[in-house]
This record gives structure tokens, sequence and C-alpha cells, in this order.
């Protein structure tokens, strides 16, 4: 290093270090007389030619900030390559792994004095995972019944149907549409939505009895009061284990027209006919139920294998995760809406709230990379082109030209590692990963 400096490594536990820099004063001073040649040559003062601005008169004026320059460019540039060349011999002696960037300690940089700067990580020892070969976790089979099927073709014509107004009381499957007039939660009175209308259909689907009681039976111009006791695992979190007052006003009762199960409609939902339409419902319905089976033979394993092998997962790499996490949203957010984007700082609660999620990613990640180096798991190309057509599938486009596009962009590299990941999770459930037929 061309920089003379004493460095002094502390290792904290198992997975925290710790780098201290000593920059020496004549050391430093040195660099401040070359900083000071550097910048004399591109200031300009009037009554001066460029670059002949008398040594005490310019330290006097503009010392301070080429000693700051000074600095900063010792920290940011020396010390730093420094400490990434020392935290690479880490991970190539030792194989550890960098669980978040390095925290910046207190920096002494005072002129006259030596340079101290400190710099700590934390990082993650080597993994290897045990007891992970027949841990007894299968997915479970996945059948669709008629009724599933049924149902989705119910849905599909209600969506098609026409809204025929009636002048009677609401009954089950109609549309009621009104206004909300107050909302009082757990007794206080709550602003109203911004749009406090609604439209509900009453059907057997409303999970919400109290709500379904309330709407059958009111007809146009009617007003109703009524409680809803929100369950604790209700979707929407705001209302969670809540009470809510309601007073509505109703505005019309329609009954649904659906349309036949003709030519006509499975031309509108992308179907040749019935027989086409139930087919690939029946196909959507599979891969939807083998997922969710596969997940939970997944999370299964995981358990097992977690309770097996106990590590422990950084708070600095939690952090780093949900900070990197709440970047990503608000980037996409702003993208959106063309603002500038800002410095993302996760708070407290927010930190709280997203902990047990990340938390276990961080385990299932580390997990599947110790199986993976252990197996020395890589998809076949067979394997690899199976993705490409999957995705070459859904873009309706060619094979081929998708390939290439993605050669060129890297995302073929991406597929890669994916299916790293596909194949260690696999292992765990007793299942393979579909190759490309030949062709």
């Amino acid at each position: 290093m061309a920089l003379d400096c004493k460095t002094n490594i502390s290792i904290t536990d198992d997975n925290h270090r710790s780098v201290e820099f000593t920059v020496s004063f004549s050391e430093m001073e040195k660099l401040f007389e070359k900083s000071i040649g550097e910048f004399r040559k591109q200031v300009s003062m009037k009554g001066f030619r460029p670059g002949q601005i008398p040594k005490q008169l310019f330290v006097s004026r503009f010392g301070e900030e080429v000693y700051r320059e000074t600095v900063d460019k010792v920290v940011n540039n020396d010390l730093k390559n420094e400490f990434e060349k020392i935290v690479e011999t880490w991970r190539t002696d030792e194989k550890l792994e960098i669980a978040a960037p390095a925290e910046f300690g207190d920096l002494k940089a005072d002129r006259g004095q030596d340079l101290v700067y400190k710099l700590s990580i934390a990082l993650n020892k080597p993994l290897t995972v045990q007891g992970y070969k027949d841990l007894g976790v299968k997915v479970s089979a996945s059948v669709v019944s008629e009724e599933e099927v049924n149902d989705v073709l119910l849905g599909l014509r209600k969506r098609f149907a026409k809204e025929i107004l009636v002048s009677r009381p609401a009954k089950l499957d109609d549309v009621i549409k009104g206004s909300y007039l107050k909302q009082i939660i757990d007794g206080k009175e709550a602003p109203l939505p911004p749009n406090p209308n609604f439209e509900i259909e009453i059907s057997e689907d409303i999970n919400l009895v109290e709500l379904k009681k309330a709407l059958v039976g009111l007809s146009a111009d009617d007003k109703k009061e009524f409680t809803i006791h929100y369950p604790e695992d209700h979707p929407g979190s705001e209302l969670k284990g809540k009470t809510v007052d309601y007073t509505i006003s109703v505005s019309g009762v329609y009954e649904l027209e659906l349309p036949n199960q003709d030519e006509e409609f499975f031309s509108k939902v992308g179907a040749a006919d019935e027989a086409d339409f139930k087919a690939r419902i029946t196909d959507d319905i599979l891969k939807s139920k083998q997922q969710r089976t596969r997940q939970i033979a997944l999370k299964e394993a995981f358990d097992k294998l977690i309770e097996k092998n106990p590590f422990p997962v950084l708070e600095e790499q939690i952090k780093y995760t949900a900070q990197r996490s709440l970047q990503r949203h608000q980037h996409n957010h702003q993208h959106q809406e063309g603002e500038e984007e800002e410095e993302v700082t996760v708070s407290e609660e927010q930190l709280n709230t997203m902990r047990p999620e990340i938390t276990r990613a961080i385990q299932e990640d580390r997990i599947l990379h110790s199986i993976i180096e252990q197996e020395s798991l890589k998809p076949t190309q067979g394997q690899v082109d199976a993705r490409v057509q999957e995705i070459a599938d859904s873009a309706r486009m060619d094979f081929a030209s998708v390939k290439d596009t993605m050669r060129r962009t890297g995302q073929i590299n991406k597929i890669r590692e994916t299916l790293k990941m596909e194949l260690a999770q696999n292992l765990l459930i007793g299942e393979s990963l579909p190759e490309k037929e030949s062709t």
C-alpha cells in the first residue's frame, strides 16, 4: 500500500470484526503538502498569475479546505481500499461471508495529530447444513374437482353479467350499491374513505356473516346501522381484531343476468369452446394448488433444518435487508410517479414488523446456499432451456429469439442462479426440475 499507516485488527466475537487504521501526523503532513502543491496550480487569485500564489498566503486562505480534501481522499480511497483487501482475505482464507456493508466508526482527523479511523463489519461464519437428505417431506398430490372449475366459470359469467335494477329487497346473489354515512372503529368515529361509495355482491363467498346478514333484505333508499367484529386474521391489517359500527345508505339493488355459455361467451374469455375453457382452467387451478402444496412442504423442510442447524441471524443483516427492501419499494413507486428518489431510513417500528419475515428469508437462503455448495448443484442446459421456453410461451415469442436476448443481457445467468436455488429446494422435498423436450 502506498499509504504508510498502522493497522490494528480486533475480533469482537465469531461474527464481528473491526479494523483501526492510524496514519501518523508526519504522513498526513506529507500528503497535505502534496495536495497544497496540486491545488495551488489550479487556483487563481487577483494580483497573481495562475499557480503563482505564495504558499503561505495560499495555506492561510485555503489550508483548512485542502486538509479536509486530503482527509477525505485518505479515508474514502486509501483506507477503504485497504479495508476491502483485508475483508477479501477473510473471505478467501476463512470462507467468511459479508452479512452487511461495513459500519464506519469515529474518525479522528484534527490537523496536527494522527488520523485514526475505525471500520467494523458483520460476517457470517461458514455454514455446513446437516441432515438435509431424507427429511421425509413430500409434496401432497393435488387434484381439481369439477366444482372448482364450475366456480371459476360462474365467476367469469358474473363479470360479463348485466346488472338489472330491481324494486324489491336484496337477496343472495344480488348486487347492492350505496354509500357509507358513518363508521365508528372501537368506539371512536373514523373518517370515511375518499370515495364512500360501495358495490357489493351478496354471495356465499362473503366470509363476514354479519355483513351478509345486514345486506340481505335491504331495498333502495334504505338506511342501515350494523356492527362487524373483524377477526384477528382479517386480510385488512387496519381492521384486524377491531369492532366497527357502520351506517350506510342504499342507492339500488341489482339482479345479475348471466350470459349464456355459448360460442360468443367463450370467445370473449379466450377459449374455443367450453371443453377448451375447462381444460385451461383445470390446468391453472392445478398449477396454483401444486405451488401451494410445494410451499407447505418446503416450510416443513426448512422448519426441520432450522431446528437441526441453529445459527445466528445478525441484526446488521436484518437491518440492511429491510433497508434494501424499502429502498426498492420506494424506487419503484417514485419511478412510476416520476419523483426524485430519496434515501430510505428504516424506523424501529418498521424493522420490528419486518424482522420475522426477513429472519426466516435469511435462514432459508443460507441453508440453500450451503446445500448448493455441498452438492455442487447446477442446472442442466435442458433445465435452463425449459425455463426460457416458459418465458417465451408466456410472452408468446419465439424461443430462439428470447434465449438470444437473455444471453446478451445477462438474464440467462440470473436464470441459472434461480434454478440452483430450486434444485436445492427440490432436493429437500423429492422433486425434480423439468427438462426441455428435444424438437
